[in-house]
């Protein structure tokens, strides 16, 4: 094997075992009764969704570009540098923006929008995708993680790069 595929190789075996890791799994029962409690909780649908509104902190309205592209983010991981399995990618989004995120809108090849879910959103200023940079407008649902099948799950952008 050539050594300038094995990184691409050894990437997607660690996606493979771990898709089918957290399929296996079934999910954490802790975080589901943690989503089930009242007072700001994610509401189950039973649709295979994620839901809910993204509104922007007073204090970053007015650092948006004039070509801004808001992108909103479902990952079985915390982590940044994971893969996102979900990214739906929007030019023209108006605040408050009502979104729906569904398993048409996967990303990750090989992926299943199941089980539970950490939500963030992205806005960069000049329309550019990939890592955040200066400017880069962020915010997460402080539920995170969500079940699949939620909905409320309401995030305001407030963090600037």
């Amino acid at each position: 094997m050539e050594a300038r595929t094995r990184p691409y190789v050894r990437f997607w075996t660690i996606v493979a075992v771990t898709t089918l890791v957290v399929g296996a799994c079934g999910g954490d029962k802790k975080q589901e009764q943690k989503a089930a409690e009242p007072g700001g909780a994610p509401i189950p649908t039973g649709e295979a969704s994620i839901s809910g509104t993204i509104t922007l902190d007073p204090t970053v309205k007015d650092k948006i570009g004039k070509a801004p592209l808001l992108m909103i983010i479902a990952s079985t991981s915390p982590e940044p540098n994971k893969p996102a399995i979900v990214v739906q990618r929007l030019s023209d989004a108006t605040f408050p923006y009502q979104y729906k995120l569904t398993a048409e809108d996967i990303t990750l090849v090989g992926s299943r929008f199941a089980g539970n879910m950490y939500v963030s959103v992205r806005i960069d200023p000049e329309g550019m995708v990939g890592s955040p940079r200066p400017g880069t407008l962020e915010g997460s649902y402080p539920g995170n993680p969500v079940p699949v099948g939620s909905s409320k799950v309401d995030v305001v952008i407030n963090k600037v790069y």
